[in-house]
């Protein structure tokens, strides 16, 4: 039976600095199959024609025009761009999409369908990585069990499932504005979102189909950033992530030690112990830990972080 086009999609999507890609990111979004979709593009402060040529691709789809909306705020970064979307969607489902990305036509309404066929909170899918001058590979995710949101966020932290936002189709409900924390930093902010999002789904299923064209290795882009300066990020937007939620409840209690390992780890690996010394309760449970296996930090990695943090305690007398 064919489906009314209902729910109704929000697709948020961050705009800075992408004026070379803008044009086929939005051609490819406002020509989906799925007609009941609410499209927010957030203009991050962006310095180039990205915005004009936005709006020169919105008068080409009058039928679309309607249902978008432009938000324009100075530049504040990624996680404060989608929050700023995230302020504004009200589609009963959310998904990001990267401005200098594409998608395949039915992308939202395979996603849609799977999600209501299997009564499910979130629902992946499979991607293609677009490189610029070799061919393209479609990157597979996996299953994974339990298929609720503790064992989703275990399986991201795990690097069993990625934590990108723009394969996940998730309902409204599951984004708690009010108290959701929001990282400083752009790097590994997804993995930050996607923890206290994906917790509270009771349902979440694999789309076995690459849906989404991730562009890699674009000039300019977060992923070409200074290798230091994306492991202090990332382990900063770590130790506060952990530091922000309740210990006794809630993603810390399937992921708590995920979440200070890879901080820990980055931490280390860079000899940042300045930053591991502003976070007093993640060293003494770092340099406590039983090892953990099948990690995304290996034990051997595993093994080097907890002595440094072991070698901290012994020197500083407020641990």
């Amino acid at each position: 039976m064919e489906m009314m086009e209902k729910p109704t999609v929000s697709v948020i999507v961050p705009v800075y600095k992408v004026e070379a890609y803008i044009r086929k990111c939005a051609v490819s979004l406002f020509e989906q199959t799925w007609k009941s979709i609410q499209y927010v593009f957030v203009d991050d402060g962006s310095p180039d024609r990205s915005i004009d040529i936005l709006k020169s691709v919105i008068s080409e789809y009058p039928d679309r025009e309607s249902s978008t909306i432009i938000i324009k705020q100075e530049n504040k970064g990624l996680p404060a761009a989608r929050m700023a979307g995230l302020a504004k969607a009200a589609g009963e489902y959310i998904i990001h999409v990267d401005s200098d990305d594409w998608v395949e036509p039915d992308y939202i309404s395979s996603l849609v369908q799977k999600a209501v066929d299997e009564d499910a909170d979130v629902v992946y899918c499979d991607f293609f990585k677009e490189y610029d001058k070799k061919p393209a590979k479609i990157d597979k995710e996996k299953d994974f069990l339990p298929s609720d949101g503790k064992g989703a966020v275990k399986a991201m932290h795990n690097s069993i499932i990625r934590a990108y936002m723009w394969n996940k189709l998730v309902k409204r409900d599951l984004y708690d504005l009010n108290n959701m924390f929001v990282p400083r930093f752009g790097y590994h902010e997804d993995i930050v979102f996607q923890t206290q999002i994906l917790f509270g789904a009771k349902k979440c299923c694999h789309l076995d189909r690459p849906l989404y064209h991730y562009r890699r290795r674009r000039r300019g882009a977060l992923t070409g950033s200074s290798l230091i300066r994306t492991r202090r990020q990332s382990a900063a937007n770590m130790f506060d992530l952990y530091d922000a939620l309740p210990k006794d409840s809630g993603p810390v209690t399937a992921c708590g030690i995920d979440i200070l390992l890879r901080g820990g780890w980055y931490s280390c690996i860079i000899f940042n112990f300045k930053l591991l010394s502003k976070h007093p309760e993640a060293v003494k449970v770092l340099s406590e830990m039983d090892y953990v296996k099948h990690c995304r930090v290996p034990v051997a990695k595993q093994v080097y972080t907890k002595l440094c943090c072991k070698v901290m305690r012994l020197f500083a007398k407020w641990i």
